[in-house]
């Protein structure tokens, strides 16, 4: 008889034993006695992710579809996408070792069976198999980030809102102690030049519009002289040709009419 046992009752061996937890669901625990005993633990436990993630469809298609504007269809086609995705997700996890790592301990024994976590209340500890404290500490870590550069971003945000006040006369509070402060504070005032300049630019645009419509009939004039020399060459040649019609010389270059053959 194998000495194995599980972890979450071999741990409390010596210790006060703690309080039975509330039985667990029928259909738990028929979700449960549905996976086969002969497949290994690694394909067991595959199977337990794959169906948990099924039952947990069901339920929530139960209770969506009491609610405005459900679409059965579209939901279980939701379904099947993110099964197949799931299914290449633990498959991959049983590839590179994952699955094999949560069935088994460094030392090479098997530490907490999927079958043992299926039995009664000790289901309710397959999510110590994966690294949920780790996951949260990392989540924890992403959102103190994510708060520290958003934090930085509305510190600049209210710093260029500044310059923008003063013209961009004043630099930035971070910049002022550093080498910098001098190249920021010797930038040009560009829109007080551009403002000096008004009547400049205001003249110069009523030259490029002269310019322009100069521009636009010359064009026009151009146009207007070759369509004349066009039909002034039209009409020279007409009249050149007309009075060739009759002339000797073509009528001796003109070919004789054939004459027709004779009859018999």
């Amino acid at each position: 008889q194998s000495k194995r046992r599980s972890w979450c009752r071999s741990s409390l061996k010596g210790t006060k034993r703690r309080k039975s937890l509330p039985p667990v669901h029928q259909d738990v625990t028929e979700l449960c006695n549905s996976i086969s005993l002969d497949l290994p633990e690694t394909d067991r436990l595959s199977v337990l992710l794959l169906s948990s993630f099924q039952f947990s469809a069901q339920k929530l298609e139960h209770i969506l579809k009491e609610t405005d504007g459900f679409s059965r269809d579209a939901f279980r086609a939701n379904v099947r996408s993110v099964t197949e995705d799931l299914k290449r997700y633990v498959q991959k996890l049983k590839l590179d070792g994952t699955l094999k790592s949560c069935v088994e301990d460094p030392n090479g024994s098997s530490s907490c069976t999927v079958t043992e976590l299926c039995t009664g209340n000790d289901w309710l500890q397959i999510r110590s198999l994966f690294p949920f404290h780790r996951f949260a500490a990392e989540s924890q870590s992403w959102d103190q980030l994510l708060l520290r550069y958003q934090a930085g971003a509305e510190e600049i945000s209210r710093q260029l809102e500044e310059c923008r006040q003063t013209r961009g006369q004043a630099a930035p509070r971070d910049y002022l102690q550093t080498s910098q402060a001098a190249v920021l504070s010797s930038k040009p005032n560009y829109q007080q030049i551009l403002d000096d300049q008004g009547e400049v630019l205001s003249c110069m645009e009523l030259v490029l519009d002269e310019l322009q419509q100069a521009v636009r009939l010359l064009q026009a004039f151009s146009e207007d002289s070759r369509l004349y020399l066009r039909r002034l060459s039209e009409q020279l040649a007409s009249r050149t040709f007309q009075q060739l019609e009759n002339s000797p010389v073509r009528k001796l270059l003109a070919a004789p009419p054939k004459k027709p053959p004779p009859e018999g």
